[in-house]
């Protein structure tokens, strides 16, 4: 089976805008990872339902065109991977935030996207806090 040889793991990265889909594919796979990248939502749904198992990581824009957002891959990720955190790209207020197992990077942060994934692969928990990243009223 080719996905057990694998030391990387995968970051499925979900960004509508190709200039930033680049940036953060070429950012996590300098940081170590392997990236599938997707330009839609629809596209994304379909290779999470495929290679839900294979996919480690899942980073999504919130907003996305068309009848599929971030939301939707999120659930669909965590049917494959309960316990992780998919990586969600919003510029929402943490008041306006719903209660889900993610965690809300700005869309214009990639350097906190890789340093966030390398925080959640680490053995070491206490790397992960403080989340969420903005101050909560």
């Amino acid at each position: 089976m080719v996905s057990a040889s694998r030391s990387k793991a995968t970051v499925l990265v979900v960004e509508d805008d190709a200039l930033t889909r680049e940036l953060l594919t070429q950012l996590l796979q300098a940081g170590g990872f392997d990236v599938i990248a997707a330009p839609a939502a629809d596209r994304a749904l379909l290779i999470l339902c495929q290679l839900g198992e294979e996919i480690a990581w899942l980073v999504s824009k919130v907003s996305l065109p068309g009848l599929v957002c971030g939301w939707i891959l999120a659930d669909e990720y965590h049917e494959h991977h309960p316990a992780r955190p998919a990586l969600l790209l919003s510029d929402l207020d943490p008041a306006e935030k719903p209660s889900a197992h993610a965690v809300f990077i700005p869309p214009l942060a990639p350097m906190r996207v890789l340093e966030v994934l390398q925080a959640l692969k680490s053995p070491e928990p206490a790397q992960v806090l403080p989340f969420p990243i903005t101050k909560a009223a």
